[in-house]
């Protein structure tokens, strides 16, 4: 897998309805940039009333409660989900008949979508109170989300590259995402101001056939802000 890094602004989403028409989402990122199918979207939904969710068929489901009191998603045929505090997080079928209900009021959540037999790993929520490592495995794609506060993520050299320049840093404010692609690359993510940071991280796999990200998806790249 081609090692490559995102780093995604939330001044940058794009904003676009619902399929349902029931809500609006700031699209992150997508593969491939336009049309459908997709091979994996990330995106920030409001959730502004109780109703569906729109269905996806033929793709796995991630999501997480971003702000606000939350919600509970009762899913056909599987176990209903609460999401009340902020990380909290569930997966399910893209084809399932979900209703979401508010717990008190509009929410944010962190929505993950990738289409079968791509897979969603692990969803992890993590508080930055010293430097934590976070690691893709092989063959994966890795999510870096700012839940709150600060962070700066750099990537950690291996034993062979000690002898080369420090890597680049890259700061994310709250609510930019970093996505990192490679081979089991290691990031050091460290909180600079001491504010409670916490992050989310999704590891996930792409279809076989749609894994590395190329020159053909280059318009789904934004500039990355880096510091020394």
């Amino acid at each position: 897998m081609v090692e490559q890094v995102w780093y995604l602004p939330r001044d940058g989403y794009i904003s676009m309805p619902w399929r349902n028409g029931a809500g609006v989402t700031h699209e992150i990122m997508r593969v491939p940039a336009q049309g459908e199918p997709f091979s994996w979207r990330l995106s920030l939904a409001t959730v502004a009333s109780n109703g569906p969710f729109s269905a996806y068929p033929g793709y796995q489901r991630a999501v997480a409660l971003v702000d606000g009191a939350g919600f509970r998603l009762d899913i056909k045929n599987a176990r209903a989900q609460e999401l009340r505090a902020r990380g909290a997080n569930g997966l399910f079928a893209g084809a399932a008949e979900t209703d979401c209900a508010l717990v008190n009021g509009p929410c944010r959540d962190l929505s993950l979508m990738v289409r079968e037999p791509g897979e969603i790993a692990a969803v992890t929520h993590l508080h930055i109170r010293d430097d934590v490592t976070v690691t893709a495995p092989p063959g994966m794609l890795q999510m870096l989300f700012v839940l709150n506060g600060q962070v700066v993520c750099r990537k950690l050299q291996t034993s062979s590259a000690r002898t080369q320049a420090p890597s680049a840093a890259y700061t994310l404010n709250l609510h930019d995402t970093l996505i990192i692609q490679g081979a089991q690359i290691s990031w050091s993510v460290s909180e600079p101001v001491r504010a409670a940071s916490e992050i989310l991280a999704m590891s996930f796999a792409p279809r076989a056939s749609e894994r590395a990200i190329g020159a053909a998806d280059e318009n789904t790249v934004r500039p990355a802000k880096r510091v020394s």
